[in-house]
């Protein structure tokens, strides 16, 4: 079991992600969203790990604040997060806003498969 510390003022819960690729691994910065049945990458990264998300035949709807948009879903090989491994991963494919400071969304797809505790009183998550 690992135990992470967060700052419990912080609006977000910041978190790396390694995502493996058909062609290589790369890190990013995620946020935790709870509210979020996916995890989301942007698509320069799906396309640097070799997913081709231009052909996923999978498209899903999602609500953005210009509307609603049909975005490509993809099977991710592996996520780790604080050294938790998950192989076949849901991850739709869209790029935040460039004043979002981070790379995508750490959504219930990857925890799916896990045990994990939020605790907001203490600031700490557990994952096992």
């Amino acid at each position: 079991m690992v135990k992470y510390g967060f700052d419990v003022n912080s609006p977000i819960i910041q978190l790396k992600a390694k995502i493996e690729g058909l062609d290589s691994l790369r890190t990013l910065n995620t946020v935790l969203d709870t509210g979020a049945t996916y995890m989301m990458i942007p698509w320069e990264i799906a396309d640097i790990l070799g997913y081709e998300p231009e052909l996923s035949k999978k498209r899903i709807n999602i609500t953005t604040a210009s509307g609603v948009e049909k975005v490509p879903l993809i099977i991710l090989m592996s996520v780790s997060v604080l050294g938790k491994k998950t192989e076949n991963v849901k991850a739709i494919v869209h790029d935040l806003p460039a004043r979002s400071y981070v790379d995508g969304l750490l959504g219930l797809s990857f925890f799916k498969n896990i045990r994990f505790c939020l605790d907001f009183r203490e600031g700490f998550l557990e994952i096992e």
